[in-house]
């Protein structure tokens, strides 16, 4: 079930016009799965301002998180590194999702909510 829900996020992101930026079956990080292995998947918007990221293992669920522009994140600490502002346009750092706090039916339906609602008009 969790590398259907991968594969479901892969072929949203197709036609939602998202880029998949890596896709696993078999991650190797996090807790580990007593039966299976999890599963992984990161896209990002059509513009590239917005990332989600989602790891489905058989126990351990749905984890989705999203990465937002670095201009939105107010909480970034402001260094003397990152002086140029072309550096401005990298995203800042992942946020997780409240996925049983979302609206939908089913894990799909959630997923293209969210895609939607961070895909730029």
């Amino acid at each position: 079930m969790s590398q259907h829900q991968v594969h479901a996020v892969q072929q949203l992101a197709k036609v939602m016009g998202w880029h998949v930026l890596s896709f696993s079956s078999h991650v190797g990080l996090g807790p580990v799965e007593s039966i299976g292995n999890a599963s992984a998947i990161t896209v990002a918007s059509p513009n590239g301002d917005y990332a989600i990221s989602v790891r489905n293992g058989p126990e351990s669920g749905s984890k989705v998180m999203v990465q937002f522009p670095r201009s939105q994140c107010k909480d970034l600490p402001k260094g003397d590194v990152l002086q140029d502002s072309k550096w401005n346009h990298l995203r800042g750092p992942f946020k997780e999702v409240q996925w049983n706090k979302m609206e939908g039916r089913n894990f799909v339906y959630k997923m293209e909510l969210l895609m939607a609602a961070l895909t730029p008009c």
